[in-house]
């Protein structure tokens, strides 16, 4: 598929969704549109970024890019629905968390055309069974979720977890916090 002048679809536009939408604006002159619990004001200036309700993103994106938090409310958001909504020469993505899809659902619109193909980083469950038949599909690539297994990734994150504890220590404050709801002040 040619991703030139493309839709690319991001469901969950945080930093993630963001630079995987800046990459593809500029390489590609990609529209972008995207589905948040809240509107992100800063992806619509600088990408020109559309806000959609979900089935808009679902009918509009050539290539649907999940990079949301696993919640209640994202928990297999990705169902037979869900994927009867796409156009039929779509891909899907998920990078973020495995339960967001549902795992049959899936398998059945790519068996049955309802979508072009799937690349996955996460599956559910982790680790897949040997026979999933996700692995033996041609329309869907199944990789492991290492992405973050290089030498400078791994010695960011830790750096950035022991800049945390001193800080937590010295202050009292947490600078890199994914989650601070649990963090009680």
């Amino acid at each position: 598929m040619e991703l030139t002048g493309k839709t690319l679809g991001i469901f969950g536009l945080g930093r993630i969704g963001f630079s995987l939408a800046r990459r593809c604006k500029a390489a590609y002159g990609m529209k972008i549109l995207y589905h948040n619990r809240t509107r992100n004001l800063e992806a619509e200036q600088a990408l020109g970024a559309s806000f959609v309700e979900f089935d808009d993103l679902l009918a509009q994106s050539d290539i649907l890019s999940v990079h949301c938090a696993l919640t209640p409310d994202t928990r297999q958001v990705f169902n037979r629905a869900a994927f009867r909504k796409m156009k039929p020469s779509a891909l899907f993505i998920n990078t973020a968390r495995g339960p967001v899809h549902h795992e049959g659902d899936l398998i059945e619109a790519l068996r049955e055309g309802r979508i072009r193909g799937a690349g996955l980083d996460v599956t559910d469950p982790e680790p897949m069974r040997p026979d999933n038949p996700l692995l033996s599909m041609e329309n869907a690539c199944v990789l492991p979720h290492v992405g973050s297994a290089t030498v400078e990734a791994r010695t960011r994150m830790s750096v950035l977890a022991a800049m945390n504890i001193i800080e937590f220590y010295r202050t009292g404050k947490v600078p890199h916090i994914v989650n601070p709801e649990v963090l009680n002040p």
